[in-house]
């Protein structure tokens, strides 16, 4: 079975979007031909998890070219059958363990990729996230969506440092005790 990595661009201040959703200051950086190795890291991966909403947000964004080269399962109380856009297939599924056995089964021994800040804390509390990869963006945003629920706590081990065109790049592995 392949690790559970989150992918997430921050604030200095912790941020994991600005006011209104907005992630255009975030993902900046990610349109810089240097970017790529961090960036390309995220779909070397088998299945991607992710929320209701960032599924929703996502698809203006997305529209119908494929996203992702790995199937996507999507955490959500609504029933849906799978759709499929532009080669990417979005299965709906309504329990977190359910999309983890999902997607772990359909990734084998590649990894899988959690998006959206709910779904990152969930599977953090849970204890079932082997590494985050934070992207620390040089920008205070001083409102938004923090990445980390106030009050949770999680240990982590520096396993790789880089710095692209002024972005920092932070492989963390989550130490269990």
């Amino acid at each position: 079975m392949g690790t559970v990595v989150v992918h997430k661009a921050i604030s200095l201040d912790g941020y994991a979007t600005g006011p209104r959703d907005d992630l255009s200051r975030l993902h900046a950086w990610m349109d810089s031909p240097a970017a790529f190795p961090a960036s390309a890291a995220f779909f070397d991966a088998g299945a991607v998890i992710m929320g209701r909403r960032t599924y929703d947000l996502g698809q203006e964004h997305w529209g119908d070219d494929e996203v992702f080269p790995f199937p996507a399962f999507v955490l959500t109380h609504e029933h849906r059958e799978p759709v499929t856009r532009g080669g990417t297939t979005y299965t709906f599924v309504d329990a977190a363990d359910e999309a983890m056995r999902l997607a772990q089964a359909t990734a084998g021994e590649q990894r899988v990729n959690l998006m959206g800040i709910d779904v990152t804390r969930q599977y953090l509390a849970a204890g079932m996230v082997d590494e985050l990869r934070i992207h620390l963006v040089p920008v205070v945003l001083g409102a938004g969506t923090p990445l980390f629920a106030p009050g949770s706590t999680v240990e982590l081990e520096t396993v790789e440092w880089t710095v692209i065109e002024g972005v920092s790049h932070t492989r963390f592995r989550v130490v269990r005790h």
